[in-house]
C-alpha cells in the first residue's frame, strides 16, 4: 500500500539528478527510480561546465548524484532518504 501510495505521488513530483557517467551512486540512484516507474530528468554535468556551474549556484554543491524532489535536495543515495522525500515532497 505504501508502495502504490509513493508511485502516485512522484508522478506529480519534478525531479532532477545532477549525474556523472562513471558516478556508481548516480548509476544505482537512475536504476532505481527506473525501476519504481519514476520519471525525472538526468542533467550530466561531466564536462558541462553551464550545468555544473548551476548546480553550484542553485545548490551550492558539486557532488553527484545531487537529486532535487520539488524544491528538497538530497546528496548520494540512500533509499530510506529517497523513498521519504518522494513521498513527502510537495508537486
Amino acid at each position: 500500500m505504501i508502495q502504490s501510495h509513493i508511485s502516485s505521488m512522484v508522478i506529480m513530483k519534478k525531479v532532477k539528478i545532477y549525474s556523472q557517467p562513471t558516478c556508481l551512486d548516480c548509476i544505482k540512484v537512475k536504476a532505481y527510480l527506473d525501476k519504481k516507474g519514476v520519471h525525472y530528468e538526468d542533467i550530466n554535468v561531466k564536462g558541462n561546465k553551464k550545468a555544473m556551474d548551476e548546480m553550484a549556484r542553485k545548490y551550492g554543491i558539486r557532488i553527484t548524484p545531487l537529486i532535487v524532489i520539488g524544491d528538497r535536495v538530497m546528496i548520494g543515495f540512500n533509499v530510506p532518504k529517497l523513498e521519504k522525500l518522494l513521498s513527502s515532497a510537495e508537486p
